[in-house]
């Protein structure tokens, strides 16, 4: 046996030695490190800028670069071939706006390939399609979907399976156009629903994946071959309740499938933080053959609302609830189900709407495609949809007040998900037409009762107003937008903070020094939401100085209301004028105005002569929003009577009417608060040129 000595320096000089003698022995080894054939990395991942980077070669023979694709243009290697160990410069282009990209280089060197991987970054790849399931009828026919995605069909891979894992052979031509997903089913005889599933998905350069299915149900053929066809006049004259007869009716389809401004979606009734948008995805309108009337559609389901905008259809309408409307006059049709449709197909030519003026439309119109005449925005300012973006959630839709060239005006309505109701653009300022759906709704946001009709822009090519404000019919007489705040860093600047944008006239509360601009005992400057959200002065759509506002609204003294009042001239105006405001009131303010006008400026004269009425809403509270409460403002249109046209001096107010209040819990239910401020964004005076 060998013994070993355990001294611990014995063993660290053992120890020491044998390095000494292994390195001795591969000290020429390390000095003359060789390799066929190496790079320093395996992947170089770039931004979505033009960019450059260097790869490293090492040989000890000569090599060679090629790519995978000899028309890449975007990435450059100026050396495709070279000897020995070298640094190789790559650049590529600006792939701003596109999906990621890579390209793979292969380095050879005698009978060794190494390669790289070149990525660079790009848009994220989005795939989401709207509806999670089809129905198809049993006559089959071309359906679509909204789907958003930023990646071309082409590099999709689209998987089809039936539920049973057979081929979806019934399912053909997928195509994706406009922001739809197109198929075609074929026509089914199958005594039960067929179904299946497509799934699409797409692995970027970057290996990331994203992916998303859909469910496609075929109906089998309804029990209506002995259906008799009726008239939407016939229809009108049943009664209420389910419509028990076996009967069709023939139309065309007015609406998007899942449009994003079909219908009113719904809120919670109050601290609501999500929009219901339940009603977009079940309504459809389908307009009579001769366009003169039109009933809603509301489906039993989403996935039951296979109707689609510019179709020809035939409904059966048995099994279905008739509901009717009056004051105004309209038809509903609920619970309609996907095998109800006993015919579609798409029509050759674009439905075009029926031209009318405000002053022609009658409850024939509701629902059905029509454009109106010679109009324009009442208050042009901004954007289509003018509130508190904070409040995007708990506010499902905005009315842009139109006015026409004959003096009528009603609310054109843009629900948040309209993709450019707030885009970065200002509204057309001039004057031209308006189409889109003629409806009835209610929005307790804006006072429940809006007017007997509204309108639904579908598409924003409905909207063909002129950009310049000197291309409407309009001549404003006065007008002011704007609290001008110049004056407090410098009093020279602007004397009155109120003086007009344009023409000539004064602005104040009554009961207040006219020139009090202080928040205590005057007018003061206040904000409004009409601000380009691209714009750096403005959060939120907020604009700072965009409104202007005053307090104590009732003299106790006079157990009156007090007012905004308008001091002007209108010598030499033979034309109708119309007066324009914006405004909304605190939680406790005034809610309810008069107008009326005098030439006589004492509020106590007996003289004064009404013109109209009209409410304004609680602004919004973040802690407790209620259903009745603005996000923003609300706009009224109001015509003044010709009695007051030709006057040396006169004198328009808005004065609060009674004492009536909102409260952090009621719309209605407080009283009048003079610590509660009422604020005005805009008011104007026009007439005709």
């Amino acid at each position: 046996m060998i013994k070993v000595n355990s001294n611990p320096i014995y063993l660290l000089f053992l120890t020491f030695l044998s390095t000494v003698l292994f390195f001795g022995c591969q000290k020429d080894e390390l000095r003359q490190f060789t390799t066929d054939l190496a790079i320093n990395q395996r992947i170089v991942q770039l931004a979505d800028s033009a960019a450059s980077t260097k790869i490293q070669i090492y040989s000890e023979d000569n090599w060679t670069i090629e790519t995978q694709a000899k028309d890449s243009v975007w990435l450059t290697v100026p050396v495709n071939s070279g000897s020995g160990k070298k640094l190789i410069d790559i650049s590529v282009t600006s792939n701003a706006g596109n999906l990621p990209r890579a390209q793979t280089l292969f380095i050879k060197s005698g009978n060794k390939t190494d390669s790289v991987s070149i990525q660079q970054k790009g848009l994220v790849p989005t795939l989401a399609i709207v509806d999670e399931e089809l129905k198809a009828i049993a006559g089959g026919g071309t359906m679509r979907t909204a789907i958003n995605t930023n990646i071309p069909f082409e590099l999709m891979k689209v998987e089809k399976t039936t539920l049973a894992d057979g081929d979806l052979d019934w399912v053909t031509d997928l195509n994706i156009e406009e922001g739809y997903l197109y198929l075609k089913v074929a026509a089914s005889t199958q005594p039960s629903i067929r179904q299946g599933k497509l799934m699409f998905s797409y692995l970027d350069a970057l290996n990331v994946l994203v992916k998303d299915s859909i469910m496609i149900s075929q109906q089998v053929k309804g029990a209506y071959e002995n259906a008799k066809p009726v008239s939407f006049d016939e229809v009108r004259m049943k009664g209420e309740g389910e419509i028990m007869e076996d009967i069709y009716i023939e139309g065309i389809i007015i609406n998007d499938k899942g449009g994003n401004n079909v219908a009113l979606n719904r809120n919670a009734a109050a601290n609501k933080h999500t929009i219901d948008r339940t009603p977009t995805s079940v309504t459809a309108y389908i307009q009579s053959l001769d366009g003169r009337q039109a009933f809603k559609i509301e489906t039993a389901t989403a996935g039951d609302n296979i109707f689609d905008r510019n179709q020809k259809v035939k409904l059966w309408l048995k099994g279905s609830k008739l509901n009717k409307h009056s004051a105004p006059e309209f038809i509903t049709i609920s619970g309609v189900q996907s095998l109800q449709v006993m015919e579609q197909n798409a029509l050759a030519t674009q439905l075009q709407p029926r031209e009318r003026f405000m002053s022609e439309l009658t409850d024939r119109d509701l629902f059905t495609y029509v454009k109106l005449k010679d109009v324009e925005i009442s208050v042009p300012s901004g954007a289509y949809s003018n509130i508190n973006e904070g409040y995007v959630n708990r506010a499902s839709v905005y009315p842009l007040n139109l006015r026409d060239i004959r003096g009528n005006s009603l609310y054109a309505l843009f629900n948040v998900d309209v993709p450019y109701r707030r885009d970065g653009r200002r509204v057309p300022q001039g004057s031209g037409n308006f189409a889109g759906i003629l409806v009835y709704e209610e929005i307790e946001r804006y006072g429940t009762q809006i007017g007997r009709y509204a309108i639904r822009p579908q598409h924003e090519t409905d909207i063909t107003l002129q950009e310049n404000r000197e291309s409407g019919f309009s001549k404003v007489h006065v007008e002011w937008s704007r609290f001008k705040d110049e004056h407090e860093s410098s009093p020279t600047a602007a004397q009155n903070p109120l003086t007009p944008d344009i023409g000539t006239g004064k602005i104040y509360r009554s009961g207040y020094d006219p020139l009090n601009f202080t928040a205590a005992s005057g007018i003061y400057k206040t904000g409004d939401f009409n601000g380009l959200l691209q714009e750096p002065t403005t959060v939120k759509g907020a604009v700072a100085n965009g409104g202007w506002g005053a307090r104590n609204w009732w003299n106790e003294d006079k157990n009156r209301g007090e007012a905004w009042v308008v001091e002007m001239s209108t010598s030499g105006i033979s034309k109708q004028l119309s007066l324009q405001v914006e405004g909304n009131v605190d939680v406790g303010g005034p809610r309810n105005f008069v107008v009326e006008w005098n030439t006589n400026s004492d509020m106590d004269d007996s003289n004064w002569k009404h013109v109209a009425d009209f409410t304004f809403q609680d602004i919004t509270q973040w802690s407790n929003t209620l259903i009745s409460q603005v996000p923003g403002y609300k706009v009224v249109n109001i015509n003044l009577p010709v009695d007051l046209l030709n006057k040396s001096k006169v004198f328009v107010r808005l004065k609060v009417k009674d004492k009536a209040a909102g409260t952090l819990t009621n719309p209605v239910g407080g009283t009048l608060v003079n610590s509660a401020n009422c604020r005005l964004g805009h008011l104007s005076i026009k007439y005709n040129k």
